[in-house]
């Protein structure tokens, strides 16, 4: 057999999924053949349900949000600076307007000092209308899609913002790649094509109308391709319509592996049966925190999770004969991960449980179970739920060689 290792083609992809409790924030970069640095960033989302935001473990003292704020301008201001142009995001992806998955950009992106952006940002992709984005006292998003130039300082870069969807799907979004090279490509399968959508609550037509992306890497030896789906908030109805989408063409299914960041948080709205069925993911990614809806019911809970999603998952794993995926421990000190979750089968007041999941397939953003306070950061409360950044790399692997049928997994 060839050893394809760090072939002229080999394009690999990290995916960051960072941690921000009941939301969502993702982090795609695009690399060149056997390069160190990456040559293109594109941020998905970033916000989190107030009141739910998990800080990382080991954080400095303050808030839970402001140190979350902290962690994410720090992780995100590393990797803009290791890129070929630094602090240059090609595009910001705003996948629909429910305050958790966009209420963060303005404290991430912004410098509070001058309120203009902080990176050279090129291109805004954004769903239904600006005036659907609703942001209490504040304006950003709403200024960012309608007159971008007012956050854009002297002289700098005015990004081109776009509603989304388009006519015609898949839509590449990097044009000037061959279609031969890894990729980002909105699929989507929103509610426009569900005509009994109207009337409906809000909510529910902002998660019909979120925007999903398909990462595709680079042909492996077999012309077999790893693909890694981020689903926001979508809905059944939308996997339904992916699906019949999809029918004629496929290009969700899964091939070499495929990769699932499950839509809604883990919630019965969700991943149903017949979508796992359809794509036949390698490991679902969960972004989940311990927020309580109305003061009673979490979004992951154990009806939701254990008794529905997971044994779906795991029932169509066993059919096909998908094992489970190998972990890279980011730091030896932590050796297990895991998931919260509301255990709602007893009686009230339901409590939140942690569910160790190390060597299993599930990796979710909320995986540190309440920890003791931290004598390395005083003031941090007791009991308080931490969260991890899960980094998938697809066509890289743990040793940092290029191949496009390698892919690393790791935590921190």
């Amino acid at each position: 057999m060839t050893d394809r290792r760090h072939r002229k083609g080999d394009m690999p992809v990290k995916v960051v999924f960072f941690n921000v409790g009941q939301g969502d924030c993702t982090l795609i970069t695009f690399y060149k053949p056997g390069a160190p640095k990456a040559d293109a960033a594109v941020l998905l989302d970033c916000g989190s349900k107030p009141g739910g935001e998990v800080a990382p473990r080991g954080s400095a003292a303050g808030t839970a949000k402001q140190r979350l704020i902290d962690h994410l301008r720090k992780r995100i201001d590393d990797h803009l600076r290791d890129l070929v142009n630094p602090g240059v995001l090609d595009y910001l992806m705003i996948s629909h307007p429910d305050e958790d998955h966009f209420n963060l950009l303005e404290d991430v992106l912004c410098d509070p000092a001058t309120g203009k952006l902080r990176y050279t940002l090129k291109n805004v992709w954004y769903s239904m209308g600006p005036g659907d984005y609703k942001e209490r006292n504040k304006t950003f998003v709403k200024t960012l899609l309608t007159n971008p130039a007012a956050l854009v300082g002297s002289g700098g870069h005015v990004p081109e913002v776009e509603l989304k969807p388009a006519e015609g799907f898949p839509e590449k979004v990097f044009t000037g790649h061959p279609s031969a090279d890894a990729n980002l490509y909105l699929v989507n399968g929103g509610a426009f094509a569900h005509p009994g959508y109207s009337g409906v609550e809000k909510e529910r037509i902002a998660n019909l109308c979120s925007l999903i992306f398909l990462v595709v890497g680079e042909e492996d030896g077999a012309g077999e391709r790893q693909k890694a789906l981020l689903m926001a908030d979508a809905l059944v109805q939308n996997e339904e319509s992916l699906i019949t989408l999809d029918s004629t063409d496929p290009s969700l299914k899964r091939e070499k592996n495929l990769w699932l960041k499950a839509g809604h948080h883990g919630s019965k709205t969700s991943t149903g049966r017949q979508w796992l069925e359809y794509t036949t993911p390698d490991a679902l990614f969960v972004s989940t925190g311990p927020v309580l809806f109305g003061g009673k019911t979490a979004t992951c809970t154990d009806t939701d999770f254990h008794q529905r999603m997971l044994n779906d998952w795991e029932s169509v794993r066993a059919a096909h004969n998908i094992p489970d995926p190998k972990v890279t421990r980011k730091k030896p000190r932590i050796g297990h991960w895991g998931f919260g979750y509301q255990d709602n089968t007893g009686t009230l007041p339901w409590k939140f449980q942690f569910q160790d999941m190390t060597g299993r397939g599930v990796f979710s953003t909320l995986g540190g179970a309440p920890l003791p306070p931290d004598p390395s950061a005083p003031g941090s409360p007791a009991g308080e739920w931490t969260g991890i950044d899960w980094t998938l790399w697809i066509g890289r692997d743990q040793y940092g060689k290029d191949d496009p049928g390698a892919y690393t997994i790791s935590y921190e």
